[in-house]
């Protein structure tokens, strides 16, 4: 048996006596239970199966999926679970014990990593599994709404959320290795949402200014990977009451040359083309490397 394989099988004996096993299936029945507040008192209101309330009901689930888990229960997940799994070591002063074993502490690191990138991944599974069970109940409760569960779509949204996540997810655990208090990258975390709320809807020239913003990229990357414009956004749904009494204007800019006014004009009311999916992966994947690699080296200083 390796020693990795070891200090896994450690993690997972931690985890099970850890909240962050209890923040594991806690988010997905919360955002069950919004879910079908706001989408299954409709679905199962419905009398009638009109051309116009079909394509909504398709759509219901991959829209719960990109704006109410990735717009509030994934922020909070990315704030929460790197910190509860650093909480043993932390909380019982585990670190001295720790280094007198014959195990690199680069090496404790990365067995955090792995549990990490595997805990955040069997959420995201539970939630897709968790909402086609849902549907399939409210189906046999009500048989007007029965039709094939979106497994694709909403793999596509959680698989993207979940690339987009990681620099995030390399930035608190390296904040939760390196400071024994909790409250700091959920600080961030409640920072991350609030950007992700007042700037999910705004447009930005260019579209990257805004999308590869850190804590805003992951809820990018799901509306990006939604194909079905019944289930995008145009803007964050916290925020959407608001975004209503905005006035329709759009200001045009002072030109010096009349000639100019065609140009302005187009690029005034033409609206900005969305950042490219391979900028948004590759940006993930740059950020998630030299923050992980820099959490790695820094995991090897001496904590005595």
């Amino acid at each position: 048996m390796s020693t990795m394989s070891r200090l896994m099988s450690a993690e997972f004996i931690k985890l099970r006596r850890s909240p962050a096993l209890r923040l594991i299936w806690l988010l997905p029945v919360l955002f069950l239970a919004l879910d079908f507040m706001f989408t299954g008192h409709f679905a199962l209101g419905i009398k009638e199966l009109s051309p116009e309330v079909k394509p909504l009901l398709l759509a219901a689930p991959i829209k719960s999926v990109g704006g109410l888990w990735a717009g509030l229960f994934h922020p909070l997940l990315i704030a929460l679970l790197p910190a509860l799994l650093f909480r043993p070591e932390h909380r019982f002063g585990l670190w001295k014990h720790l280094h007198t074993l014959p195990v690199s502490r680069r090496g404790l690191f990365l067995a955090k990593v792995f549990m990490l990138l595997i805990a955040f991944g069997v959420v995201l599974a539970m939630v897709e599994v968790s909402l086609w069970a849902e549907w399939t109940l409210m189906a046999r409760i009500h048989p007007l709404i029965a039709f094939p569960f979106p497994w694709i779509p909403i793999a596509k949204v959680m698989a993207w959320s979940f690339l987009g996540s990681l620099p995030l997810l390399a930035l608190y655990l390296w904040l939760a290795d390196r400071i024994n208090n909790p409250a700091v990258p959920i600080m961030f975390g409640l920072v991350g949402l609030i950007l992700t709320i007042a700037m999910g809807g705004k447009e930005s020239v260019p579209m990257w200014r805004r999308d590869l913003i850190p804590w805003v990229l992951p809820y990018t990357c799901a509306q990006l990977s939604i194909e079905d414009p019944n289930a995008k956004q145009a803007v964050h749904e916290a925020a959407a009451q608001y975004q209503e009494y905005e006035p329709k204007i759009t200001p045009l800019p002072k030109v010096d040359k009349p000639r100019k006014i065609r140009v302005v004009l187009y690029n005034s009311l033409v609206p900005e083309p969305p950042t490219p999916t391979w900028v948004l992966a590759t940006f993930s994947l740059s950020a998630w490397a030299v923050l992980l690699g820099l959490g790695v080296i820094e995991s090897g200083r001496n904590r005595m």
